[in-house]
């Protein structure tokens, strides 16, 4: 036998080595893991130190040793909850109140130790008017606490989370349960009065009771509800008012809410105030609030019905040709949406409808969260060395699964949110096409004999103490409310024979 024969290996011998080696291959996978490194013994004294360093001002300091000692200490250490609860005020002074949640929220629901849990919760209703995780800590942690052992002021923030939880789930009698449990004279119970007005409100079918007039305008001369919420219930003072056909009463109560001095305003309030003003007649001071809406600070809003309305005004003053340009406008402008909505595309990638979708309401709030989160992200980043691996590596990853959920909720909302948005657009476009076929037919009507011209209704002389100014295209936030229009009727009417 040849050398070059002799280190050949018999057939047989080399698949008998084959088949062995996915036996061995098992064999090694069996082979227990090696054992992790039992935890390192934490010091008491790291947790006086981190203490020092945090009411010294130097929370950067202090988080990396507190985030070391929760995680070295078992739970029923008896500083382990003060060191979650300074762990989470030092992120939260550092610009992550997101994560300074997460640990506020924890010491929520572990309840180690009584002493702290009412602080804890103290601290998360500073969170609760910012944007936050609302499923965490209003459902989660306020939504499903035992409320017999808090005190009064937390107890009574508790029931009103717990009752709009309820409301939300259409759980009336439960809320109103909750609600009734709030001090009279709180906060919370002039809140929660509101919010069971309002969802009495949504479900209401038929007429409307008259009854809820009162409670809105008494709620909204309560000083203990926030300027916002006192003018959101002037707005539904007027809506109602507008409803009942009391066009007079719903203009004072638009008159009536307070604006930040030399503050924009706000578009809705303007249009609802000049539909007011048109249903009273006042066609030049609705034509002057349309011109405000034109301003800078609303071009971006969405108020197709802006249009509609103009369109109106001018048509009832027989300025034909400028009704029809402005009902063209609304299709001018909104040409992009309306094809969207036609050919059926995803209309969450549409600016208009997205932009309007996020601007109120619960999609408002999702993306205000989602804003937050990636602001916090971003501030992360300055501590990846003062944090240490371990603290920076827990935060990036919580961050990761905080804006991957809150991505898919404010999605889900916007999807819901972009719909109704677009049946707003649509409505208002079918109102201006019906509004520029009457316009058609009024302009090719023949003018009959003997007919003369409507007079138009004389404006009031300008007093001594008032000044009158040609608009030139300036807005000014302080006049934003007081520009008028004028317009005289090229209107005809038939004499008859």
């Amino acid at each position: 036998m040849s050398s070059r024969s002799a280190r050949i290996l018999p057939r047989a011998l080399f698949g008998a080595l084959l088949l062995s080696l996915p036996a061995a291959a098992a064999e090694e996978e069996k082979k227990p893991e090696p054992p992790l490194p039992p935890p390192q013994k934490i010091d008491p004294k790291l947790f006086d130190e981190a203490l020092e360093a945090y009411f010294a001002g130097k929370p950067k300091d202090a988080a990396p040793k507190l985030f070391q000692y929760t995680e070295g200490v078992a739970q029923t250490d008896e500083n382990y909850a003060w060191a979650q609860l300074f762990l989470a005020k030092s992120l939260i002074d550092l610009g992550l109140p997101h994560a300074g949640a997460v640990y506020l929220a924890r010491i929520a629901r572990e309840r180690s130790n009584p002493d702290v849990l009412p602080r804890a919760l103290e601290e998360l209703r500073t969170l609760f008017e910012k944007a936050h995780d609302e499923r965490m800590i209003d459902e989660q942690v306020f939504g499903a606490l035992d409320l017999g052992f808090l005190p009064e002021e937390t107890s009574a923030f508790a029931h009103y989370l717990q009752g709009m939880v309820d409301l939300r789930l259409a759980n009336e009698r439960w809320a109103t349960t909750h609600f009734a449990k709030l001090p009279e004279n709180s906060a919370e119970a002039s809140r929660a009065k509101y919010a069971m007005l309002v969802t009495r409100l949504k479900d209401t079918k038929k007429d409307l009771p008259k009854d809820m007039i009162d409670e809105f305008l008494a709620l909204s001369k309560d000083e203990k509800l926030t300027q916002e919420a006192r003018n959101d219930a002037l707005m539904a003072v007027a809506r109602l008012r507008y409803e009942l056909k009391d066009y007079q009463g719903a203009l004072d109560a638009y008159r009536q809410v307070q604006l930040p001095q030399l503050h924009p305003g706000r578009a809705t309030l303007y249009l609802e105030e000049a539909w007011a003003r048109y249903q009273l007649g006042q066609a030049h001071a609705a034509m002057g609030i349309l011109t405000t809406l034109d301003a800078p600070s609303f071009r971006d809003e969405f108020l197709p019905d802006k249009y509609l309305l103009r369109a109106m005004i001018y048509r009832d003053l027989c300025h034909y040709l400028p009704a029809k340009r402005a009902a063209k406008e609304l299709t001018r402008r909104f040409a992009d949406s309306l094809e969207a909505i036609r050919e059926r595309e995803d209309l969450t990638k549409d600016q208009r409808l997205r932009r309007a979708a996020t601007s109120r309401g619960p999609t408002k709030r999702a993306s205000q969260f989602l804003e937050s989160l990636e602001l916090e992200g971003e501030r992360l980043g300055r501590f990846a060395g003062s944090f240490g691996d371990r603290l920076y590596a827990h935060l990036t990853k919580l961050y990761d699964l905080a804006y991957a959920e809150a991505t898919r909720v404010f999605e889900e909302r916007l999807r819901n949110s972009v719909r109704a948005e677009a049946d707003k657009l649509l409505r208002a476009a079918e109102q201006v096409r019906l509004m520029e076929y009457e316009v058609g037919l009024k302009l090719y009507e023949r003018v009959k004999r003997g007919s003369k011209l409507v007079t138009s209704p004389e404006e009031e002389a300008l007093s001594p103490v008032q000044v009158a100014f040609r608009f030139n295209g300036e807005y000014w936030n302080d006049e934003l409310r007081s520009y008028r229009f004028s317009l005289k009727s090229r209107c005809i009417e038939e004499t008859g024979e």
